[in-house]
């Protein structure tokens, strides 16, 4: 077979394939181009019905306005907390039962736990334990999942249990300290956290008292290992004794490992003391959860939204009318 029988077939393939590529290519600049053009379409549309839209805007600033007029100001706060007595289940459920009686308007009772009065308790807005939700799995929470929408057959993300998070609504910043004191308290009172929290001090207080003896015990044989026995098998000059030598064994890391248990129990028992420890406290009151702006751009937004659909019905009123009549709906 001779060169130019090889040589035609692989001629023609890159011809295929550049005729390919340049198809592909002008595809790809027609697609841009199209896009281009409707997005250019569309800017033109927007200032052909500017009037329209900057109206149904006006209309939209009065509405928020008036909204935000007749909505009471709120503010917020958030607290990271952990449950040394009791599983954070048990707290988070006590405190969500609270702020039941916030959204259930019995601000009476509520004020009874608090240790407030009714005055004062129509100023909470709400009381509400939160868990935190791990998105990327490295065990730091990404957000906190306010809304209770977490989905434990969701696999993607998963909830961290280790801390729970109290945020604490008020629609008045002089009661805050307050509810912050009263809420501390209605967990700190309660008989059954309580009385779990004294059981576990003690328990840790027990097992360090047993931990010294066990240590004591290690340090004594330590000894009769190092000392007591190698004297016992010197033999004196005159007489042969023979005895079957057991091998020295080292307690350096039975005792060390005791005393770090012991560390780690002292150190729960006087930073841990209390029920829950607060590892973020409350941070202060800055600004208002639902300012004007937030109330301005939501209605701004849906009626813009609104008057540019106006304007396109009023636009093409005669043919809606004209399909309306003809199709007899």
């Amino acid at each position: 077979m001779s060169n130019d029988q090889i040589t035609k077939p692989q001629a023609s393939d890159e011809i295929d394939l550049i005729e390919l590529f340049n198809k592909i290519g002008n595809s790809i600049k027609k697609g841009v181009m199209w896009i281009i053009n409707r997005l250019h379409d569309f800017f033109l549309l927007l200032i052909r019905k500017s009037l329209w839209i900057i109206s149904f805007s006006i209309i939209g600033a009065i509405v928020g306005y008036v909204f935000f007029m007749a909505t009471p100001r709120y503010y917020s706060s958030e607290m990271v907390a952990i449950s040394n007595a009791l599983n954070n289940t048990y707290v988070v459920s006590s405190i969500n039962l609270l702020d039941d009686l916030f959204k259930g308007g019995n601000q009476s009772i509520a004020a009874n736990y608090l240790d407030i009065n009714k005055d004062e308790a129509l100023q909470i807005k709400s009381i509400g334990a939160y868990y935190g939700i791990d998105v990327n799995k490295d065990g730091l929470a990404d957000y906190v999942d306010y809304k209770e929408e977490f989905n434990p057959r969701d696999t993607s993300i998963r909830r961290l249990s280790n801390f729970f998070y109290i945020k604490l609504e008020v629609y008045s910043e002089s009661i805050f300290g307050k509810a912050r004191d009263g809420l501390r308290k209605y967990i700190n009172k309660n008989n059954f956290v309580i009385e779990n929290n004294q059981v576990r001090i003690a328990q840790s207080e027990e097992l360090i008292k047993s931990i010294d003896l066990e240590i004591k015990k290690l340090d004594s044989l330590q000894k009769i290992q190092y000392f007591e026995i190698p004297k016992s098998q010197k033999a004196s000059n005159t007489q042969m004794v023979v005895l079957n030598e057991k091998e020295m064994k080292l307690y350096h890391d039975q005792i060390l490992a005791l005393r770090k248990q012991k560390l780690l129990l002292e150190k729960d028992i006087t930073i841990n003391k209390e029920p829950i420890t607060v590892v973020q406290d409350f941070t202060p009151l800055s600004k208002a959860e639902n300012p004007v702006t937030k109330y301005l751009i939501n209605w701004v937004a849906l009626f813009s939204l609104l008057g540019f659909i106006v304007s396109l019905v009023w636009q093409f009123r005669m043919a809606i009318i004209r399909l309306i009549r003809d199709q007899k709906y």
